[in-house]
C-alpha cells in the first residue's frame, strides 16, 4: 500500500462493537481523522486510545469525525483492549483495501481526509498532535455553507497535485523556451494552429515525456481526476491530451469565450482540466461559465477544475502577477477514435 496526500482512500464498509454500520458513503460530507489501528498490537495501543479520548471533544466541536479502524479479524483483542468508553468508537473493518493495517514508521498512520475522502494530511503516530491541529486549521478555513441558486456543472478537486510539484511546474515553465498560446482553427477542409490576440493572450510550453515532471504528473492526471470524472459523470475516459503549462500574464493574458471541442481536430475533446499552480500569487484570471453563472472560479494552488469540453467558458484577464496553470483534456475511447 501506499498513499499520499491528494489520493481518495478506498471504499470502507465495517461496523461498531454495539452493531452500528460504518461506511464511508455514510460518512461522506464530513472531514475526518483515521486511525490505523491494525498497524500496532492491541496490547500496545493505550497511549493511542488516550489521544483520541483527549482530542475527540475539539475535532467533533469543529466537525470532524474521529474513526479508529482495526481489523474485523481482531475484534476480540481489540474490544478488549479498548477502553470502555472506547470500545464502541472503533470500527472494524470488513473492506477497506486493507487501509486499516497501512504503517508509517512500523506504527500506526493518521490519515486526515476531507468530505470526499481525499487525503489532505498524513503522518506516524508521532506526529498526531500536529495533524490534530493541521485538521482544526482546515476546518477553520472551510466556506461556510450558502444557498446556491446557480452553479456550473464543474468539479472542483482541492490538493490535487502538491504545492512543490506545482513550484516545480513554474521553474520548468520559465528554465524552457515557451511560446504564444495559439488557437486550433480549421478552414477550407484544412486544420491548422493560428495566433489571434484578440481571442487569446498567453505563453505557453508543452510538458513533453522527456521531462522528469511528466510521469508525476501524468500520474496524477490518472489515478486522481479519472476516477472522479467516472463518479461525478458518470464517464470512462481512456486518453489524456498532451500537457501544457501556460502563463497568463497582467500585460494582458486571458482566452476570451470558447468552446474547447468546436473544432474537427479537437472534437474527441470530452473534459477540459484546468490545474492552478500558484492562485495566491495573482488576482484576476478566475474560469468564467457565462452559460450558467457570474461566479469567477478559482482553486487554490494545486487545486483544479474538471468540466465538460463543449461548455462555453473564459479565463478572465491577469490583474496583477502572473497567473501559471498546467492544462489537458480527456476523453474515452470512442472519442479518442475521432482524433484527427
Amino acid at each position: 500500500m501506499s498513499f499520499s496526500v491528494g489520493d481518495q482512500i478506498p471504499a470502507i464498509v465495517g461496523a461498531t462493537q454495539d452493531g452500528r454500520f460504518y461506511s464511508r458513503d455514510a460518512q461522506a460530507g464530513r472531514a475526518a481523522v483515521l486511525v490505523t489501528l491494525g498497524a500496532v498490537r492491541p496490547q500496545a495501543a493505550g497511549a493511542i486510545f488516550d489521544w483520541t479520548q483527549a482530542t475527540q471533544k475539539a475535532l467533533l466541536d469543529a466537525d470532524v469525525d474521529v474513526i479508529p479502524l482495526a481489523p474485523a479479524g481482531a475484534a476480540l483483542a481489540w474490544a478488549s483492549a479498548a477502553p470502555t468508553d472506547m470500545r464502541d468508537r472503533v470500527v472494524y473493518v470488513a473492506e477497506a483495501g486493507d487501509l486499516e493495517m497501512f504503517a508509517l514508521n512500523e506504527t500506526a498512520a493518521v490519515i486526515l481526509i476531507d468530505r470526499n475522502g481525499r487525503i489532505t494530511g498524513l503522518g506516524a503516530w508521532d506526529a498526531a498532535d500536529d495533524l490534530v491541529a493541521q485538521a482544526l486549521a482546515q476546518a477553520e478555513t472551510r466556506e461556510p455553507p450558502r444557498r446556491m441558486a446557480t452553479s456550473a456543472p464543474a468539479l472542483i478537486i482541492p490538493n490535487l497535485a502538491p504545492r512543490e510539484l506545482c513550484r516545480a511546474l513554474i521553474d520548468h515553465f520559465e528554465a524552457s523556451p515557451h511560446t504564444e498560446g495559439l488557437m486550433a482553427s480549421f478552414a477550407d477542409g484544412v486544420a491548422y494552429a493560428k495566433l489571434d490576440e484578440s481571442k487569446k493572450r498567453r505563453r505557453d510550453i508543452e510538458l513533453t515525456p522527456q521531462s522528469p515532471l511528466y510521469g508525476p504528473v501524468l500520474d496524477i492526471l490518472s489515478r486522481r481526476c479519472i476516477p472522479q470524472i467516472k463518479e461525478a459523470f458518470q464517464k470512462d475516459m481512456a486518453f489524456i491530451d498532451r500537457i501544457l503549462i501556460a502563463r497568463y500574464d497582467d500585460t494582458g493574458g486571458y482566452f476570451r469565450r470558447h468552446r474547447d471541442n468546436a473544432t474537427p481536430q479537437t472534437r474527441f475533446r470530452e473534459f477540459a482540466i484546468s490545474l492552478n499552480l500558484n492562485t495566491d500569487e495573482y488576482e484576476g484570471g478566475e474560469l468564467l461559465f457565462p452559460e450558467y453563472d457570474d461566479h469567477g472560479y478559482s482553486p487554490a494552488a494545486g487545486g483544479a477544475i474538471i468540466f465538460s469540453a463543449s461548455l462555453l467558458h473564459e479565463a478572465a484577464p491577469v490583474k496583477r502577477g502572473s497567473r501559471y496553470v498546467l492544462l489537458s483534456f480527456f476523453c474515452g475511447a470512442a472519442a479518442a477514435a475521432q482524433m484527427t
